[in-house]
């Protein structure tokens, strides 16, 4: 979906603008796999998508929804692993994030997102949902027919003890939910902390799980690739993704019993927070699975125990 034409062209039309990155006769080394972000311009409301395609088009569509610590794509040998199992990952930049417009709230969010399915065609699609994208995912999942399942990982909405929380975190996270000058505040420090320390240093800050801790220190291009995106974001961008902590009066008991949808979150999360989890989504309606490994960066660190859960479900 090359920026202006509001559809994803087939490689053969249209050969010099490519849907997908790599197609698996172009994969050579499994972890030296290509992934470019391309921009979309959406005709109806003029907005901007930035996403990335692995996988040609005769795939059954993954749409990968970050969440606001992490904004990327799936990692580089899940992509060929799904690729290989009849699966193609389109990740997404979400509104405000790197090339895609700003969203003035969590509906236009969902609204753009199903103009950019409907643009490209896309049916009959696996959403993926992580961490604070949840209000919106959820918006999309339950408003769009081109949804056949979803997974919510991690979906901040439990409101989980701030006591397994180091104080820093937790003031950064209550500072910008107070005020837009809080979130503006909150930037800010992140911002000294990686200029002293470096980025990699801020991650391993707030993400303490051991596979977690791993992967910060085995994927440090992609935290920079990840960090450079997350410290352009607004203050506003910011905030309302962090408004996904904040109890959501939409998720009454037994709001997600009919949701055709499955909810995760990893073994090493921290115990407070699994239990909030669980609790939650039983509350909810929604059944749950633990992935072997992983907290804050669970898919990337169970990917295999994914494409199975995704084979099974989706």
């Amino acid at each position: 979906m090359p920026e202006g034409s509001g559809k994803r062209p087939q490689a053969a039309a249209e050969p010099a603008h490519r849907p997908y990155a790599n197609g698996l006769d172009q994969v050579g080394q499994r972890g030296r796999v290509l992934r470019i972000w391309q921009t979309a311009a959406l005709r109806r409301s003029g907005k901007k998508i930035q996403f990335m395609q692995f996988g040609g088009s005769h795939l059954r569509p993954v749409v990968w929804l970050h969440s606001l610590e992490y904004p990327m794509a799936p990692p580089w040998g899940l992509c060929v692993d799904a690729a290989a199992e009849g699966y193609s990952i389109i990740a997404v930049r979400r509104s405000g994030f790197g090339e895609s417009s700003p969203a003035e709230s969590i509906e236009e969010e969902a609204e753009v997102l199903a103009e950019f399915l409907e643009e490209g065609s896309i049916e009959n699609a696996v959403l993926v949902v992580e961490g604070t994208a949840r209000p919106a995912g959820l918006k999309l999942a339950r408003s769009s027919p081109r949804i056949g399942f979803t997974f919510l990982v991690r979906p901040a909405y439990s409101g989980a003890d701030a006591g397994d929380l180091d104080a820093w975190t937790v003031n950064i996270i209550l500072q910008s939910l107070q005020t837009r000058a809080g979130a503006s505040l909150s930037l800010a420090a992140l911002t000294q902390v990686v200029r002293r320390t470096g980025h990699t240093a801020l991650y391993a800050k707030v993400f303490k799980a051991p596979s977690d801790a791993e992967f910060i220190q085995t994927h440090r291009r992609d935290l920079g690739e990840a960090w450079d995106c997350l410290r352009r974001i607004s203050p506003e961008t910011f905030r309302r993704n962090l408004g996904a902590l904040i109890p959501d009066p939409a998720l009454s008991r037994s709001a997600l019993a009919d949701f055709a949808g499955l909810a995760l979150i990893g073994e090493e999360t921290l115990p407070a927070w699994r239990k909030a989890f669980e609790a939650r989504s039983a509350e909810l309606g929604i059944a749950t699975t633990a992935l072997p490994k992983g907290s804050f960066f669970v898919l990337h660190q169970s990917s295999a125990a994914f494409l199975q859960l995704l084979k099974a479900h989706g």
